[in-house]
């Protein structure tokens, strides 16, 4: 393999198995600190996506696996595991039309950047709730993002995507060229068969009363306040956001009712909190409303996944009661080996119907995503052994999982994270767009070596 070959094409740079820093280069790709046994043999830092057209027709010529790294925040550690591994770290990009509403964005852009720039104009986007993660990875799963009950998942902004494909030719994709990409595209999540180097989004007219209450409970109060979130958001507008975050705590789980209003104006921000305290059990303790603009709201979220630790996730998606599943998960929470672990379990009664051109296709009306948050390696197996017998005790409640957030690495899935017909559709276009497996082959060696 010879690698100077491909230096010379490229303008970013190449790191090889020769050099001492590749173990822990390949280790920095990801952002959980438990990092994944595979690493890369060889990591493209692309320039540019001139760049990564160059690194892919490299890896096809060689049989080399490949895979794209946004961020790195896929908690399996999935984008260092291929032989290749293109880090789109420089591909930051970000042209904004404001008059047009649309943006063209490359891979890198994180959510807290976005939403900077689009609060200077005036404009929003249902970014992701986590500040650092870029578009990469967050687009290509479907995007469960800020606002999305009224402004639909992330992914179904995207107008157009420009791919780099397993042949190496790059093309841009929308729902009339390459209208296969692009179903792909919006979803697919890692299972998609080519390098995103640039997404074209439509963008929204920014809430300019952003607003935030929390009400806390003791986990023993969870029918109380499922029943009491279920007859609010019934009557709801669709721009209310409700989350039940779930924590452990010595004295038993503890349950913070969290109501985020995307309102136009202050007064109609008050009345709609107003509305959804009706009948409200009595909490613990109650802050806000108090104004959360994107920067509040990225300032709110972020120290709950604290960086350098440890980190084991799953998802799920469910059409049941709102307390069935939160009871199952607070029941969890009460035996979560560590106290920095959490669930986020949220309430989506009004959701806009999702539409059915994508390859995203696993949703419900409650979402609940689980992370087990540890520091000492030694408690790996007990930390990832709660969580999966977490998502088992509710599993039979649920639809599906979100493909950005799924436990990956566990053999034999019970919740899948693409309807049936989308799956097979998936699969028959990477026979034809990707038929030696050069994005993919990796995974599926690792699955058989599971089995």
């Amino acid at each position: 393999m010879h690698t100077e070959i491909l230096e010379k094409r490229l303008k970013g740079a190449v790191i090889t198995a020769l050099e001492p820093r590749l173990a822990s280069d390949s280790d920095a790709l990801i952002w959980n600190a438990r990092k994944p046994a595979r690493r890369a043999r060889l990591i493209v830092r692309a320039a540019c996506a001139a760049d990564v057209a160059e690194a892919v027709r490299f890896a096809a010529e060689n049989d080399l696996t490949v895979s794209p790294r946004g961020g790195g925040h896929q908690f399996t550690g999935i984008a260092a595991q291929a032989d290749m591994v293109i880090d789109l770290g420089a591909l930051d990009a970000m042209q904004l039309d404001v008059e047009a509403r649309t943006a063209r964005v490359g891979p890198a852009v994180t959510n807290a950047r976005m939403a900077a720039a689009l609060e200077r104009h005036g404009l929003a986007f249902p970014l992701g709730h986590c500040g650092s993660v870029p578009m990469s990875g967050y687009l290509l799963g479907g995007g469960v993002g800020w606002n999305s009950a009224e402004w639909g998942f992330a992914c179904f902004s995207v107008t157009a995507v420009e791919v780099v494909l397993a042949d190496g030719r790059t093309v841009t994709a929308t729902a009339v060229d390459n209208a296969d990409v692009f179903w792909a595209a919006r979803g697919a999540g890692p299972e998609f068969f080519g390098v995103v180097t640039a997404y074209h989004l439509a963008l929204q007219p920014a809430r300019k009363a952003i607003s935030t209450a929390i009400r806390v409970y003791p986990g023993s109060s969870v029918e109380a306040v499922a029943e009491w979130a279920e007859t609010v958001m019934a009557e709801a507008p669709a721009r209310v956001e409700f989350t039940a975050k779930v924590t452990p705590a010595s004295d038993g789980p503890v349950i913070a009712a969290i109501a985020t209003v995307f309102a136009e104006t202050d007064a109609e921000a008050c009345a709609i909190h107003a509305a959804l305290g009706q009948g409200a059990p009595e909490a613990l303790q109650v802050i806000g409303p108090m104004p959360t603009p994107f920067g509040a709201l990225y300032e709110a979220t972020d120290p709950s996944m604290p960086a350098g630790h440890r980190y084991a996730v799953d998802t799920v998606w469910s059409d049941a009661r709102f307390g069935e599943v939160l009871g199952r998960v607070v029941d969890s929470m009460a035996r979560a080996p560590s106290e920095a672990s959490m669930a986020l379990v949220v309430l989506r009664s009004n959701a806009v119907e999702t539409p059915a051109g994508a390859a995203f296709s696993c949703h419900g009306r409650v979402f609940g995503a689980l992370y087990a948050i540890w520091e000492d390696e030694a408690a790996d197996a007990a930390n990832i052994g709660w969580l999966r017998a977490a998502i088992d005790g509710v599993a039979p409640l649920c639809t599906g999982a979100y493909v950005g957030e799924a436990d990956l690495d566990r053999p034999h899935r019970a919740l899948r994270t693409l309807a049936p017909e989308a799956a097979a559709r998936l699969a028959q276009l990477r026979a034809v767009r990707d038929p030696d497996s050069l994005f993919l082959r990796h995974r599926r060696q690792k699955a058989v070596a599971a089995e």
